[in-house]
């Protein structure tokens, strides 16, 4: 259950505007505004606050990652590519309970595991989504996955998953296209179209207790993956961030016939790492992880990663970009757009390798790597997103069936 958990915790957290506060919930963090007037920043925390009430809509992702500038490795090998639409329909409130939860520590959600199970029950009876995914490896991956496991991986992968009044749907002949294999063991076993599990029966069945509860081990998995989240709504976090933060109002246009304003947000990264705030920072980060993780960590090795880690910055500050490009509604704020761009200039790190004394790889030799990460998502149909209905000739495979392992392949 790990991995189906961690992925009904990040659909939580992927909701724009963080959800409704409620009454026992400290309040969500104001959006930064930097030097905006005091009318485009209103407009920013009227899309924050509007954003967190919608039950549903639709989202289009296109993400581009990439690795070039190494002239032994061409650079289509080190490209990851995904694109998925996606309808989601859920409870706002459930939506910020889910979120409170995913704030605790591991030993609190451990303490709370029967509150947090039934909750779990609940957000899957109430969460809708339909979802269309295309994913392009890296052939460096798939090469290194073959040689390693001995799984020769295609290069695009396609998924069509909806999820209906607790379960889950997949299309086994969108997923067989992608893996011929596979598809050769589904006609063996006479599975074809979409197959169905009961994620919601399967988790009623482990608050009963015939399937034993997660560990610790896997409540610090899933805080791992908050900790950034969490530590971006901290008070002083975001008060040593605040000064390199600037955000402009560019030229207006235009979605779907409506005007809609257009922010832009950069990071001063030179000016951060070059002050002692960003030491502060840097610790801040470290203690939230390791909090996260739950393990004693020795005082001197951590100040040790935090030198490094500042050394690295500086090097990689010279040349990073980072822009977020967001959309807002000027007759009804909602966030029509949300877009993030970051390029790296990795020469920095051989150059650091090399003054630690370890041996570049021949192939980095003389190269200068350049990583940029390219992000758009687009929001629609707010409140008014289609209904997401189980597929028809569904084949739904019975709780009996199934062991934790079985809903890890699934999921």
């Amino acid at each position: 259950m790990t991995l189906l958990a961690t992925i009904v915790l990040s659909v939580a957290l992927w909701w724009p505007g963080g959800g409704i506060a409620q009454s026992d919930v400290p309040p969500l963090p104001p959006p930064f505004c930097g030097e905006l007037s005091a009318v485009d920043c209103q407009l920013l925390t009227d899309a924050q606050e509007l954003m967190s009430g919608v039950s549903s809509m639709n989202m289009a992702l296109a993400l581009d990652a990439n690795f070039s500038g190494i002239p032994a490795i061409a650079d289509e090998a080190l490209t990851f590519g995904l694109n998925l639409d996606m309808i989601m329909h859920l409870d706002p409130t459930l939506n910020e309970t889910m979120r409170t939860f995913a704030m605790r520590s591991p030993e609190e959600l451990l303490a709370t595991m029967d509150e947090f199970s039934a909750l779990l029950v609940e957000f899957y009876k109430t969460l809708g989504i339909s979802m269309e995914m295309e994913m392009a490896l890296p052939g460096l991956l798939r090469e290194a996955i073959a040689a390693d496991g001995g799984v020769d991986l295609p290069e695009r992968i396609a998924m069509n998953v909806r999820m209906v009044d607790g379960y889950a749907y997949i299309d086994m002949d969108a997923l067989a296209a992608s893996f011929p294999d596979l598809r050769a063991s589904l006609e063996a076993e006479g599975i074809d179209g979409w197959v169905g599990v009961d994620l919601a029966g399967q988790m009623e069945r482990e608050m009963r207790g015939s399937v034993v509860a997660p560990d610790i081990s896997t409540l610090q998995a899933m805080q791992m993956s908050m900790a950034f989240n969490q530590l971006m709504t901290d008070a002083t976090v975001r008060n040593l961030l605040d000064p390199y933060i600037v955000v402009e109002r560019l030229a207006d246009e235009e979605r779907n016939g409506a005007p809609v304003a257009v922010f832009r947000t950069t990071l001063a990264l030179g000016d951060l790492v070059s002050k002692p705030d960003f030491t502060r920072l840097l610790r801040q980060a470290a203690d939230a992880m390791v909090a996260a993780a739950g393990e004693e960590v020795d005082a001197q090795e951590l100040g040790a990663g935090i030198l490094g880690a500042q050394l690295l910055a500086n090097m990689l500050a010279r040349a990073a970009e980072f822009e977020i490009v967001q959309t807002v509604g000027l007759a009804a704020p909602y966030t029509y757009d949300n877009n993030i761009f970051m390029q790296l200039d990795l020469s920095g790190l051989l150059t650091l390798m090399a003054m630690s004394g370890e041996e570049i790889p021949a192939e980095l030799r003389g190269a200068r790597p350049l990583f940029t990460f390219d992000m758009n998502v687009s929001y629609s149909d707010f409140d008014a997103a289609p209904a997401v209905e189980a597929p028809e000739n569904v084949e739904i495979l019975p709780l009996d069936s199934m062991n934790g392992s079985d809903l890890d392949v699934i999921s």
